[in-house]
């Protein structure tokens, strides 16, 4: 081992011990170390200079890297469609967590998910390793990471992928790991339009792409059976109700979950399914024993199954839930209950089936607004063919 690799070795070993606390290691609470880490690849590992044109045309393996959790899936998606429609022929790979490979196996623009687990501690450098000779073996021409802000472990791993081009978003600290940097002031009001943003500098045609989900069709049938068999008055609507917290930590109570889901069931001649993330079921739970009336209940080992079942629905009710983002791109009329930080943060994809019910804390809860907004979103009624 000549003393350069060593020298590697022991100081990218400092850098995830570093960051092995499973933390964002973002360049603003790490800034000494992405200099570092910066200064020593420039010195040590000066890339060749490349013909972008040149690159884009003999594009075969491709690497998308999505924002970390289930979202980050879903605002993945028009990205892979635009490289699809870039390069039909190439071989696109997407980059997950093993807890959301389900989301996007089976997607017709994907040719391979690769799920990946770093884990805490020491054990974490060799993780990292393993998965770089992972990557190595793909011989990947072209990797995409999609996070909307610096993030030095995870522009590490999209260096690691060894491509000749690795884009994503520009930051003071982001090259060399990214070599094909688009600006921060990215038209659109949605995560998805960084990568179609991508997209069209590398002369992409990115018309019509937008954000939509598909769910693959053996899995709507089955989602579709287990609807039926427990709903038999077709006259019924089916009213998905998820109970977890929004993506503020903002939430209502269980027992007034319960009575707006009553009312609502009473209202629109309605039968309740409760969806929510796997890691909610508990609260799933309570909400189901104060229900006047029984909801419909299917199992859902996974997000996938979850989401299926989402798809079904003629109606969701939500606070600011991962399950929001997913309704709104199949096209659900959804109502979400948002406070007003939430409003400001969220940027929702235009969709005339959403309405939104503003949430003032220790304000009581707005129910005739929430009603007169859903019964508008209902009238509008959802498309003749879901996702």
């Amino acid at each position: 081992m000549s003393r350069n690799e060593d020298l590697e070795k022991t100081q990218i070993g400092e850098f995830l011990t570093h960051s092995a606390g499973g933390q964002r290691s973002g360049g603003g609470r790490h800034p000494r170390l992405a200099r570092f880490i910066r200064m020593y690849l420039e010195r040590f590992k000066r890339p060749e200079p490349i013909s972008f044109s040149q690159a884009f045309s003999q594009v075969s393996r491709i690497l998308v890297i999505p924002e970390r959790g289930v979202t980050g899936a879903l605002f993945a998606v028009p990205t892979l469609r635009a490289m699809r429609r870039g390069f039909p022929n190439g071989k696109i790979a997407v980059l997950v967590h093993d807890e959301d490979k389900d989301l996007l196996e089976g997607s017709v623009e994907v040719d391979r998910v690769i799920g990946y687990n770093l884990p805490r501690g020491i054990k974490r450098y060799s993780a990292l390793l393993a998965l770089a000779k992972r990557f190595k073996s793909y011989r990947l021409d072209l990797a995409i990471i999609l996070d909307r802000e610096f993030d030095l472990e995870r522009v590490f791993l999209c260096y690691l992928t060894g491509a000749p081009v690795r884009a994503g978003l520009q930051s003071d600290e982001s090259h060399p790991f990214l070599n094909l940097e688009v600006s921060r002031n990215v038209s659109g009001s949605t995560r998805a339009q960084l990568g179609i943003e991508i997209a069209r500098v590398m002369g992409i045609d990115v018309t019509g792409l937008h954000l939509s989900w598909r769910i693959p069709e053996r899995e709507r049938r089955l989602a579709e059976q287990l609807i039926h068999f427990r709903k038999p008055r077709e006259d019924e609507l089916l009213i998905g109700f998820d109970p977890g917290p929004g993506r503020g930590g903002t939430s209502i109570s269980v027992s007034q979950q319960a009575k707006l889901l009553d009312r609502l069931c009473l209202d629109f001649r309605g039968r309740a399914i409760l969806l929510t993330a796997p890691g909610h079921h508990e609260l799933m739970g309570r909400l189901e024993s104060k229900l006047s009336r029984d909801p419909i209940v299917v199992q859902q080992r996974r997000m996938r199954d979850v989401v299926s079942l989402l798809n079904q629905c003629d109606l969701f009710v939500a606070g600011n839930t991962d399950l929001v983002y997913f309704a709104i791109a199949m096209n659900v009329p959804t109502v979400s209950l948002m406070t007003p930080p939430e409003m400001e943060e969220e940027a929702f994809p235009a969709s005339e089936y959403l309405a939104v019910v503003e949430l003032t804390p220790g304000a009581r809860f707005p129910i005739e607004d929430f009603m007169e907004r859903t019964q508008s979103v209902l009238l509008k009624g959802a498309p003749k063919e879901k996702a």
